[in-house]
């Protein structure tokens, strides 16, 4: 089966999927990821495991499964083997697995609930303005079980687990709700991305092409009987491998510096520094050319927008986000954000339509026998879990309107980054502006009640720092239960199965780590500023009692006219390439991290279809798909002599 064979309808299969073995070696992998991801990034201090949209823990995890794994059970018996569509079904539990340690889920719900009382001082006035608002049953509270969580047990004491129960229970309704929407959309929006626009999806390809012929009779995977595919593994393995001696002679062994272009910057123009990056030249290959050139140009307009900024003095306000700056960039961002997602929902209007016939008519001519859920359970999904958020959100304290703002925010966030993920193929990206900035600056932060300021901090630990949500992770395994054309009930009970078991691991896990060693001397964001930004933020918007200010909606405004034309001149003009993702993420820092990778890339791409056409470029794909199964392979064996040697000052190999 091709990796374009997703066009087409799903078709029901008789055949038993979900089996056993599928089911244990996904579990396998689930807990080895969610265990994995913290132990690495907080105790080993290696490579980020689960912090983008392809990371080194999904890789890593299933190259085990497809290239050991299953050649082993088939050497001991050819029926042992497992065959491609259960590949899918573990790929697909790997993918629901990634979206929850440290950055996905877990991390910040711990840091932010138990940073309120912790880092509280006379200074930064949380104490006057936050602690009185502060439902209890949200935090685990102050005293010294909450110091331990950050700077580690005592001698003889025990991890306080009953001070976290009710807050993590609370805190689980509001995720698993998060979830369910999460889910619900996608099984609504999946026909429309995958048969209708006909959607690239690039981050699955590699996988796919991995699961093909796995049930052959012979030993060695089908992707790798290519000599292009071990031309590519040689290139990126061997550059992390030259590498590895030097870890043990870090002064008598020359190493393979990183390849990277640093511009300074003066007062007037930001700097450039971005990284080339062998397996994200892999992945990007199988992203639509337009994307790639227009979010490298939009890039450097940006530059230029900050220089104008720069120069003529001008600032919308102070930046409400991890990753750019100035806030104007931020906020056109979103902008473009909106745009895109509403764009989307226009075109998907008929599509949509017989979504809701079917779900409120039961109408008969309507399908959705092929769906991972029927249409009726997403719509009432989609309903009730946006009805409880709203009044988990009302309910710690945040007033409705605002709720009801966030939560829009929220959605819109990922559903854009889902866009951008399935069709653009980006690794490395985040929303443009932190939902909670949204509702703030639409109301005016001075008219909001304690209460409500309140509330939105403590919304960070659900979402804030969008890098590893699950909806673009579910959306690409849909692709893949599109793909492999497996039975409706497969999807759901993959991925809820890898989800549940996910965070409880998880979150026992993390408390465990954090209480044995003090989630402070992990040195990582999430546990030290991660945990106190939310705070300081709203307080900060108190004291100053800063009004509606009308710029940020100005750039806002900018981002979805500017999108909107971009749209129409794509669809109006062959000849113009500029692609609105471009515009609505090339600000992002991720994004600018990666731009010489996605220059690069496009050169060789257009290259290549151009003097050798479709025929070359897919003759082509062994080498790019060698590439990133080589830097995988080679980054998680580092990972474990990090493991074993070097614990607590591992190397990070972060693309």
């Amino acid at each position: 089966m091709s990796l374009s064979a997703a066009a087409g309808a799903p078709v029901l299969r008789t055949k038993r999927i979900l089996t056993l073995r599928s089911v244990v070696v996904g579990m396998v992998g689930v807990v080895a990821v969610t265990m994995g991801a913290p132990y690495s990034e907080w105790v080993v201090r290696s490579t980020y495991m689960t912090t983008n949209y392809f990371p080194l823990g999904l890789a890593f995890s299933f190259i085990l499964v497809v290239v050991v794994l299953n050649p082993l059970l088939k050497l001991v018996r050819h029926r042992c083997g497992l065959r491609s569509d259960e590949l899918g079904v573990v790929y697909m539990m790997l993918l629901a697995a990634v979206s929850v340690p440290t950055y996905g889920i877990t991390g910040y719900v711990i840091s932010v609930s138990a940073s309120p009382f912790y880092y509280a001082t006379t200074e930064n006035s949380w104490a006057d303005y936050l602690h009185h608002h502060i439902p209890p049953w949200a935090v685990p509270g102050a005293g010294p079980e909450v110091s331990w969580f950050f700077e580690g047990l005592p001698a003889g004491a025990s991890i306080p687990w009953h001070i976290w129960i009710a807050p993590l229970l609370w805190w689980g309704t509001l995720i698993v709700a998060t979830l369910t929407l999460c889910v619900c959309l996608v099984a609504i929006f999946r026909k429309q991305w995958v048969e209708k626009e006909r959607l690239n999806f690039p981050l699955v390809d590699v996988p796919l092409a991995m699961m093909e012929g796995a049930e052959d009779e012979r030993f060695l995977p089908r992707f790798m009987r290519s000599r292009l595919f071990w031309i590519g593994f040689g290139i990126a393995a061997f550059k992390i491998a030259w590498n590895i001696p030097g870890y043990f002679y870090p002064h008598g062994w020359p190493a393979i510096p990183p390849i990277r272009l640093s511009i300074p910057g003066s007062h007037l123009l930001p700097g450039i520094s971005t990284n080339f990056s062998f397996p994200l030249m892999g992945i990007t290959y199988f992203v639509n050319v337009d994307v790639i050139f227009s979010v490298w140009v939009f890039n450097l307009f940006n530059l230029v927008e900050t220089a104008l900024f720069n120069r003529t003095g001008f600032s919308v306000g102070a930046s409400e986000t991890y990753s750019i700056y100035p806030s104007a960039l931020a906020w056109q961002g979103f902008g473009a954000f909106a745009a895109i997602v509403l764009g989307g929902v226009w075109v998907a209007r008929g599509h949509l339509r017989d979504v809701l016939r079917k779900a409120f008519r039961k109408d008969a001519s309507v399908d959705d026998t092929g769906e991972i859920l029927s249409y009726r359970a997403a719509v009432f999904g989609v309903l009730g879990a946006a009805v409880y958020i709203l009044l988990w959100l009302h309910a710690v304290g945040i007033a409705l309107h605002v709720a009801v703002l966030l939560l829009f925010a929220v959605v819109t966030l990922y559903l854009g980054l889902t866009r951008i993920v399935i069709e653009g193929g980006l690794v490395f990206v985040r929303g443009p502006l932190v939902p909670q900035a949204f509702p703030m600056h639409m109301v005016g932060p001075a008219t909001l009640s304690g209460s409500t300021m309140a509330g939105l901090a403590l919304s960070y630990a659900w979402a804030c720092d969008p890098i590893a949500i699950f909806m673009p992770f579910g959306a690409n395994a849909a692709r893949v239960h599109s793909d492999r054309r497996l039975p409706r009930g497969i999807y759901v009970t993959s991925v809820a199965l890898a989800l549940g078991v996910s965070l409880l691991i998880s979150f026992w896990f993390s408390l465990k780590l954090a209480y044995g060693t003090g989630g402070y001397n992990f040195g990582e964001w999430v546990f030290r500023r991660g945990g106190q930004v939310p705070f300081d933020t709203v307080v900060g918007k108190m004291k100053s009692a800063e009004g509606f200010t009308a710029g940020r909606v100005h750039f806002l405004g900018i981002g979805v006219l500017a999108t909107v034309v971009m749209t129409y001149l794509r669809h109006r003009f062959t000849w113009w390439r500029l692609h609105p993702i471009g515009f609505s993420i090339a600000s992002v820092g991720q994004v600018r991290w990666t731009a010489l990778s996605l220059f690069v890339t496009w050169v060789v791409k257009v290259l290549i279809i151009r003097f050798g056409g479709l025929v070359l470029f897919d003759r082509a794909k062994p080498f790019f798909i060698g590439l990133v199964v080589g830097h995988f392979t080679g980054a998680g064996l580092s990972f474990v002599i990090d493991a074993i040697w070097f614990r607590g000052q591992g190397h990070s190999l972060y693309f």
